[in-house]
């Protein structure tokens, strides 16, 4: 439904002038949940910034290679209810969604979560007697505020940090919040587990996931988004908040497979204590436009990250990664590695920053961006640097882009392996190199199934 423009409203804020959403929506949203009076006025002070905030252009740095402009606002509309209903029962619900939390294997808890509404959840009683807590972000808001407010929208992404990071900040539902006490580890083998299921035609969700660990304190975490049946278009405005504390360790895994009509834009951000370490892993494969950023600020000294990641492109799809190591602290450490094929005629885009600040001194990090083209009409750009202000440090950074080896095929072939299976071979080779770094066995092989059936014969 169109709306009549506030006096704060661009004329060239597309997004906002579509009216998708409206400060009244904030309001209604806060009674229906129900929500405490903090949260209430978090979530108008963030509309307030949506409203304030220019809409991102090619004029800004970060965007000079995505555009908006031909993005259909009007065509988009918040999410109505899903045809997952709700149960109790994981064998209720769909294949898909079964797959993507890993039903038959050992898990920590579950989440399902279907345009913007809980429809399945499960925590292992041993956990929560441990003091875990693995919840719906606002009914946690509610029962814990304790442990939300002081990192809801706060230093990680607040509203303040874009367009997308205000809107999400005003609107998030059906979010998650992991919380672990001190001192509690969870095996890696048990994962905790989320789906966010994006249904319907011009549907938009919002979902936000926040994840504090305290002190020594670890577990695996990992979110698989998925879509049900074709959307035309849609739209996902996420952002992901981590705070790890001291000895902490998180791994954070991402499995982007969001059906090739949904525009996607996504904040994820990590603040790092004394001696934590985040880890974070990215299967980048859905999506018709994608724009997320990666960002790691390490202000603990001797705090780490690593991320591992990998995309795959077809068709037209654009995906712009944004990814920052910002090291604050002494002797802290970042290690990113990311692979991506393109063919048809897609685009991939990586921008990838270490920054030191000059109190980072004994920082030791790396970045590398390797590209596969395997068609000629198909697009990468990779843009590696550095800003360093310390004297006392380590910091290199690598991309490459370039097209399939043919010796590699030829040698192949002399094997009398045909061309396809050459090719194919080759290309999960290529891939090889992340998987082989990442932590659990069961996204290794999630990944690369999706990958290999990109690959095609």
């Amino acid at each position: 439904m169109a709306h009549q423009l506030t006096r704060t409203q661009s004329t060239k804020d597309a997004l906002l002038n579509a009216g998708i959403f409206t400060k009244s929506d904030v309001t209604a949203l806060s009674a229906r949940l129900n929500e405490p009076d903090w949260l209430a006025q978090q979530r108008q002070t963030a509309w307030t910034v949506f409203e304030e905030t220019p809409m991102p252009s090619r004029s800004d740095e970060d965007w000079r290679r995505t555009s908006l402009q031909k993005i259909k606002w009007n065509k988009m509309q918040p999410a109505g209810p899903s045809s997952v209903a709700p149960t109790q029962n994981l064998a209720d619900l769909p294949a898909d969604v079964r797959s993507a939390v890993e039903e038959g294997h050992a898990a920590a808890g579950r989440i399902v979560i279907a345009n913007g509404r809980v429809v399945y959840f499960e925590l292992d009683p041993e956990l929560a007697q441990q003091g875990v807590i693995f919840a719906e972000l606002s009914t946690a808001a509610r029962e814990h505020p304790q442990l939300v407010q002081p990192y809801l929208a706060a230093e990680a992404v607040p509203p303040s940090n874009g367009k997308f990071a205000a809107l999400n900040a005003a609107l998030w539902q059906g979010g998650v919040f992991l919380y672990l006490p001190k001192g509690v580890a969870v095996d890696q083998h048990k994962p905790f587990q989320t789906a966010f299921i994006l249904e319907g035609e011009g549907s938009v969700i919002v979902p936000r996931t926040l994840i504090v660990a305290e002190e020594s304190s670890e577990a695996t975490y990992i979110e698989e988004s998925i879509s049900h049946g074709a959307h035309n278009i849609a739209m996902n405005v996420g952002v992901v908040e981590i705070y790890a504390q001291a000895n902490s360790q998180i791994r954070y895994v991402d499995v982007q497979n969001w059906g090739e009509d949904v525009y996607n834009f996504n904040v994820k951000r990590s603040i790092g204590q004394a001696d934590s370490n985040v880890i974070w892993e990215t299967g980048q494969l859905g999506g018709r436009l994608t724009k997320t950023y990666f960002d790691s600020v390490l202000a603990g000294n001797g705090s780490n990250t690593e991320l591992n990641g990998v995309y795959f492109l077809e068709g037209k799809q654009h995906l712009d990664l944004d990814s920052l190591l910002h090291h604050i602290g002494v002797a802290t450490g970042g290690d990113l590695l990311l692979h991506g094929a393109v063919k048809d005629k897609s685009r991939s885009v990586f921008t990838g920053l270490i920054k030191i600040d000059p109190t980072g001194q004994q920082t030791n990090s790396y970045l590398k961006n390797e590209n596969l083209m395997l068609d000629e009409t198909a697009r990468t750009d990779s843009i590696p640097s550095l800003e360093i202000e310390a004297n006392d440090v380590r910091a290199s950074h690598g991309a490459t882009i370039g097209q399939i080896d043919e010796e590699y095929i030829f040698y192949l072939q002399s094997r009398g392996i045909p061309r396809n299976t050459a090719v194919r071979m080759v290309v999960e080779g290529f891939f090889y190199k992340v998987f082989d770094r990442m932590y659990n066995e069961r996204v290794r092989e999630k990944l690369f199934s999706a990958v290999t059936a990109k690959i095609g014969d």
